[in-house]
């Protein structure tokens, strides 16, 4: 079942742009609304009116309701300021999960599972002198098999796109799949 979405979602890369990072957050109860989504990222209705009725721009993140949880999309080079606009949505009570690809082939995960959290990065795993790569995984530590296959090793290439292993990861994580022709009929959604 994994590596059929690590397959679709390897077939659906070239349709993302150069550039992305995309966030899911789902309660652990009830319902995580636009409205309150748009709160905890520190913004408020007016922040979010268009002064001159103009559409918003194609470097806002987008908000989507999915299910009890908040989908965001945002098409511009992943920096570290506008995931910390993003990763306020995560915290007590809620299972977030972002993932960031550029055209440089960087990608980062990072997941928040109430206070657990856990990092993956790609093109080479990221370590500390003292700590493997696969300590720094947290709550993804299930998937360190699929991620080894993300790597080059003295052996053998890289089997898996890195960023096709963690969408599908967080799709089984969440259970909401990020679809090429979804992401124009998700609705209610909200542009910041």
């Amino acid at each position: 079942m994994l590596d059929e979405a690590v397959a679709r979602y390897a077939d659906m890369l070239d349709q993302f742009g150069e550039d992305m990072a995309y966030t899911v957050t789902v309660p652990d109860s009830g319902v995580l609304t636009i409205d309150d989504a748009v709160r905890r990222m520190g913004y408020t209705a007016t922040d979010l009116q268009d002064p001159d009725g103009l559409p918003h721009p194609s470097d806002s993140i987008s908000l989507h309701q999915v299910g009890a949880g908040i989908v965001t999309l945002d098409w511009v080079f992943p920096v570290p300021e506008r995931r910390q606009v993003t990763d306020r949505l995560g915290g007590e009570g809620f299972r977030h999960w972002y993932v960031a690809f550029d055209i440089n082939g960087y990608t980062s995960m990072h997941v928040r599972y109430g206070q657990a959290e856990g990092d993956l990065e790609g093109p080479e795993p990221a370590s500390g002198p003292f700590t493997p790569w696969t300590e720094l995984l947290g709550p993804l530590s299930a998937y360190v098999g699929l991620f080894n296959r993300c790597y080059d090793s003295e052996e053998a290439d890289a089997s898996v796109d890195i960023v096709a292993a963690c969408l599908a990861v967080v799709e089984a994580e969440s259970g909401v799949r990020l679809d090429w022709s979804g992401l124009f009929i998700i609705s209610p959604s909200l542009v910041i």
